[in-house]
């Protein structure tokens, strides 16, 4: 739900000032000049007039393709960057900074063979060109060639200690490897080198929040926002933190906020979706779920989100077919499935149930609530033992599940085991001292063992 940044450096080149592809000629240098200046104020169609304008005094200046090439790939005019990238190598063959450019725009081309060796080949012709180690990284990075990237990324570092976008992009690949420490450091680290720099407090909050650091999280956000009033991302991220923390007015504010800057931004309404499902505003969620599918068909997320909205509101059938869309485009969505099963339950089905809640369990062993969803297909089915056995294996998994307690008594009631029963009753009714089932029954399980006086206080407690 929450897209991670810092990559946005491949789009940014390098003008080299290393005096390579200059020329003689005074009308050409003076164009070059303007178009200099044109650049740095962000005249970019000024700036394509000059460096054209030299190029025809001089049709070998190599440094005014050069530049000419980073102004057309800011323009996103790919092939015309391209083009002059590769006159400005055919006229000086070493050239670093002119294959670093062209594997820029090879990169935005997605054309990442190409991009990878035009960087190698400039880290051939200068192994300290820190830029093109981390543009390599990047795009490593991107086929998930992890390995490299991280290679790449701290040889950057290294050439260049206050490299601030190889920290955050080597932060990126580690808490894409799930290594929070390291990712934190080399955020930190980019922080510390740049304190204004929105994205690397932006992609350390993704990693507190990983880590269920949500205040840290909410800090992080909070500051890109800061930073960046029209940040997103940020927003979404935050609104996810506040989610989390249970402060759904606030997600929800935050989520609105995100919609408002980007009204295209699919995940805010899905994440918007989720906190007034948790509100029980089921409408608002289904109306923002249907809109996160309206502009993203393949969102299996939103179908599920949409599908629990409809459940709540009594429309099984409309849940399942939210359901069973979310499978289709995620098999392995887990709570999808676990989702379906119990729709499939609150039919009387309890054979598919069954199937689903073995799938999600077979797709996470360690998912409890999966567990006692099967055991209650199962006792639906008359099969108690079977039933008796995932509810134990949902208590070992998650120990303060009242609910599997309550149920395996239950279970336990059915096969007239009535001490065991009493004991799982009394458990669920000191996890949650408000589970009137769990009084009933525990009510019930007294009378079996022939505690009559007792049972009667406890049915009292029912009510």
């Amino acid at each position: 739900m929450r897209k991670l940044l810092g990559f946005c450096v491949l789009v940014v080149l390098i003008s080299s000032s290393n005096g390579y592809g200059q020329s003689t000629n005074k009308a050409a240098k003076e164009a070059f000049e303007k178009g200099v200046k044109a650049k740095s104020s962000y005249d970019l169609n000024s700036a394509i007039i000059n460096y054209t304008k030299a190029i025809e005094l001089d049709p070998k200046y190599a440094f005014a393709y050069y530049n000419r090439g980073i102004v057309n790939n800011a323009l996103k005019k790919h092939p015309e960057a391209i083009s002059d990238f590769t006159k400005a190598i055919e006229l000086d063959p070493k050239d670093a900074f002119a294959y670093n450019g062209r594997g820029v725009v090879n990169n935005s081309l997605k054309k990442h063979p190409e991009a990878i060796s035009d960087f190698t080949k400039a880290i051939e012709l200068d192994p300290k060109l820190a830029v093109a180690y981390n543009y390599r990284g990047a795009v490593y990075y991107t086929l998930k060639k992890y390995e490299e990237a991280l290679a790449d990324y701290t040889k950057a570092i290294e050439l260049d200690p206050n490299y601030v976008f190889a920290y955050n992009n080597r932060g990126n690949l580690n808490n894409a490897l799930e290594k929070y420490p390291e990712a934190t450091a080399d955020y930190t680290k980019a922080i510390e080198l740049d304190p204004k720099y929105a994205d690397a407090y932006y992609n350390r909050g993704i990693v507190y929040f990983n880590i269920k650091k949500y205040e840290e999280a909410l800090a992080d956000y909070t500051k890109a926002i800061e930073l960046d009033p029209k940040y997103v991302f940020a927003y979404n991220g935050r609104g996810a933190a506040y989610s989390a923390l249970e402060k759904y007015p606030e997600a929800t504010a935050d989520y609105t906020k995100a919609i408002e800057l980007d009204p295209k931004y699919a995940d805010a309404y899905c994440n918007r979706g989720f906190a007034y499902g948790i509100q029980q505003k089921y409408a608002e969620a289904i109306t923002d779920n249907t809109k996160a599918i309206e502009l993203d068909p393949k969102y299996a997320f939103a179908y599920n989100g949409r599908g629990v909205a409809y459940n709540a509101l009594g429309k099984t059938k409309e849940a399942l077919a939210d359901y069973t869309k979310a499978i289709e485009l995620d098999p392995k969505y887990v709570n999808a499935h676990y989702n379906r099963g119990n729709a499939y339950g609150a039919l009387e089905k309890y054979e598919e149930a069954l199937l689903d809640f073995t799938k999600a369990i077979e797709l996470d062993p360690k998912n409890a609530l999966a567990y006692n969803g099967r055991g209650v297909a199962y006792n639906a089915l008359g099969k108690t033992k079977e039933a008796l056995a995932d509810y134990t294996k949902a208590i070992e998994l998650d120990p303060k599940y009242a609910k599997a307690y309550y149920n395996r008594g239950y279970a336990y009631g059915a096969l007239e085991k009535y001490e065991e029963a009493l004991l799982d009753f009394t458990k669920a009714i000191e996890l949650d001292p408000k589970y009137a089932d769990a009084y009933n029954n525990r009510g019930n399980a007294y009378y079996g063992i022939k505690e009559v006086p007792r049972s009667h206080s406890r049915f009292h407690q029912s009510d």
